[in-house]
């Protein structure tokens, strides 16, 4: 009897959660029309593998592996094609950029007075974080036209290249810029070695408070496990599965 009960229970939690997926990975976007024919393709395959995993799972004596595996194809499906999308983004995006770059440069050779041209690469030299190039496309348009808004971005370029040479740091507290040897920032006193143990602790005070309720809770809470698995492994099937249905889908709701 408690084994077909179980049985029930992994039924019932195997169903809501594939009903969860499907709804959340094909029914609520393909009526939110952000469904595209590339996705479908993709995703639906993907389903009705589960259901067959799902199904199979009960004639089977691998009941858990299938049963778990039944659950991955559509969320699996679903990561691999945002992937490629973003891929495919990340590529387009490059070209772009390369374009306006070639530009930009052959707008320069042609038009060596045109301040916007020289502003322009020297942005994208700076978004790819090659700052020594940017901040001398940024000088030489300062030195056509001496606008406010020019030499700011040569003083954000000269800052950044001197972090990424490692010859200041950037204290997280005021902002203040401190030279590499320097352990304590010299403005707000901030060490950029912890050293400062009440203070971490002042700040992380939650965090803190929550891990050793963890740690304490841990051990007692995996022998309650083992004891329970021995006296009572019907009761620890029925908590076990009530608490992934909990968490299942208080996570697809507030998702």
């Amino acid at each position: 009897m408690s084994a077909g009960y179980f049985l029930g229970l992994w039924l019932g939690f195997g169903l809501i959660i594939l009903g969860i997926e499907f709804y959340y990975f094909i029914l609520s976007r393909y009526i939110e029309k952000d469904l595209s024919a590339t996705e479908a393709i993709i995703s639906i395959p993907g389903f009705v593998l589960s259901i067959f995993l799902f199904i199979r799972s009960f004639s089977s004596d691998n009941l858990f592996f299938y049963g778990f595996i039944s659950l991955l194809p559509l969320p699996l499906s679903s990561m691999i094609f945002n992937a490629i999308v973003s891929s495919k983004e990340k590529m387009i995006q490059k070209i772009s950029e390369e374009k306006d770059l070639k530009d930009w440069l052959y707008t320069i050779q042609q038009q060596p007075e045109n301040v916007n041209a020289y502003i322009s690469a020297g942005d994208i030299y700076f978004n790819r974080k090659d700052y020594e190039k940017a901040i001398e496309l940024y000088r030489k348009a300062w030195e056509i036209m001496e606008m406010p808004y020019i030499i700011q971005r040569i003083k954000t370029a000269e800052k950044e290249l001197k972090i990424q040479k490692g010859i200041i740091w950037v204290c997280p507290e005021c902002s203040y810029d401190n030279p590499q040897n320097v352990l304590k920032c010299n403005f707000c006193g901030y060490t950029k070695v912890d050293k400062n143990l009440c203070r971490d602790i002042r700040h992380n005070k939650n965090e803190l408070i929550r891990a050793a309720i963890i740690i304490a809770a841990g051990p007692l809470a995996v022998i309650f496990v083992i004891v329970l698995y021995i006296v009572m492994p019907l009761y620890l099937a029925l908590i076990f599965t009530l608490i992934i249905i909990y968490l299942t889908i208080r996570f697809f709701i507030t998702y």
